[in-house]
């Protein structure tokens, strides 16, 4: 009875999985396809091949959904640059590493321009906006924190490591500046060139 109790433990486990990752897959490309207002919850059900309240067993609203799906972002995207920036030996290498990643995730425009949509909603919705800046509190700080180190080394002192924190978050919201410029001023930033012009703001900024 043991073994049969956990099997349907895991087949269960397994199930509630699979349905999360097909629910958030649905969001993020339906999130990208028509931006985050003008989604529905019973759009997404419909592209993942469930019913909206398969999405409410899991996520209580759409903006839960959403933080769900950058925080995923999140847990899988930093771990994986972590590692390749750790794995240079020299450490005046690693900060260029870093900033080619950056210019690419940057250069995303689904991604980005999502991103910059959802933070104008939440800045004008109280709860929205706690949350947010909850899940910022939770990823980002202690992510920031490791980043330094790992990008100029653990020797810094602890008012050079607070600059370099608050040039890496400067730069995280200049880049999202240029994403959106990027919309209304192509001619002047076009989409070809974007990864270049990063990589020098990258530097004035991280570097000044």
């Amino acid at each position: 009875m043991a073994e049969s109790s956990s099997s349907t433990i895991n087949k269960h486990q397994a199930r509630t999985l699979d349905t999360k990752a097909r629910i958030l897959d649905a969001a993020q490309a339906l999130f990208a396809e028509q931006g985050f207002e003008n989604t529905q919850l019973e759009e997404v059900a419909a592209r993942a091949g469930h019913t909206r309240g398969a999405i409410y067993a899991h996520y209580s609203s759409k903006e839960d959904l959403f933080l769900a799906l950058m925080e995923q972002r999140v847990h899988t995207k930093f771990p994986a640059v972590y590692q390749i920036v750790g794995s240079e030996p020299d450490l005046s290498k690693r900060p260029g590493i870093f900033k080619r990643w950056v210019a690419g995730q940057v250069c995303d425009p689904s991604w980005g321009t999502l991103l910059l949509e959802f933070k104008l909603y939440a800045m004008r919705r109280p709860r929205s906006r706690e949350k947010l800046q909850h899940l910022y509190e939770l990823m980002f700080d202690a992510t920031a924190r490791n980043f330094v180190e790992l990008l100029f080394g653990e020797s810094l002192t602890k008012a050079a490591k607070a600059a370099a924190e608050r040039r890496l978050a400067v730069m995280g919201a200049v880049l999202s500046a240029v994403v959106l410029e990027s919309h209304f001023r192509p001619e002047l930033l076009p989409r070809n060139q974007l990864q270049t012009l990063i990589e020098e703001l990258f530097d004035a900024l991280v570097h000044a």
